[in-house]
């Protein structure tokens, strides 16, 4: 059982909101919120012609509805970059991705006149909040909401929660919740017996741990 809370994987991506903070990287798109997905699923090819919003939307929801099948034999040593987005969706868009994708996924609700911008990867999926008037791919931070398949994440959160300098807490229904010491702008949180690990980032520090205790990241319904 490992000890961190990254998403498992070939070690070879970043986590993506720590991706954020680094504005030095590479662009968002290309980055793509790096975080490996897993030993499982890798995703075939998609090739978008244009960015237009409509057209976005239109492959990633679709391609990713229609092709799981194709996905499951695709090269688990495949590229992040081949994965769809990131992608703007509506909400019902949202619940369709969260429907296909066969686990839950959790999101931090309607938030005014912001949009969703959505990343895939394997099973692994992304929710980035952006103001109005920002385009999808900005390097900016923001609100992201992370789902990822890992085995054995509520006793990873156990581990880390025993490390120096990190916070815990206990919520209501039942799901341990972490902020590791080295990593203030991000709260982990999964429930016991389930193979999820939810991240959620906001670049204030303090912001996404009151998220969280708030009651406000729920699965997307």
């Amino acid at each position: 059982m490992s000890d961190d809370l990254t998403p498992q994987g070939d070690g070879t991506e970043s986590s993506p909101s720590h991706d954020m903070a680094r504005t030095s990287d590479a662009s968002w798109g290309e980055r793509m919120f790096a975080n490996p997905g897993g030993t499982g699923v890798r995703w075939s090819a998609v090739i978008v012609a244009a960015l237009v919003v409509v057209a976005l939307v239109a492959v990633g929801v679709t391609w990713f509805t229609s092709h799981r099948s194709e996905s499951a034999s695709a090269s688990p040593g495949a590229s992040a970059s081949t994965n769809p987005g990131p992608v703007l969706m509506s909400h019902d868009d949202l619940r369709t991705v969260a429907s296909a994708t066969g686990h839950t996924v959790y999101w931090a609700g309607a938030r005014g006149l912001q949009t969703y911008e959505v990343t895939m990867v394997g099973n692994d999926i992304y929710v980035r909040y952006l103001p109005a008037g920002v385009a999808v791919g900005s390097t900016q931070t923001f609100l992201t909401v992370g789902t990822y398949e890992k085995a054995d994440a509520y006793a990873s959160l156990v581990t880390a929660s025993t490390k120096k300098g990190a916070k815990s807490e206990k919520l209501a229904g039942g799901a341990l919740v972490v902020v590791p010491a080295d990593k203030p702008t991000s709260a982990y949180f999964a429930f016991q017996g389930a193979n999820l690990l939810m991240e959620v980032f906001d670049p204030t520090p303090g912001a996404a741990l009151t998220l969280v205790t708030s009651g406000a990241v729920q699965p997307i319904t």
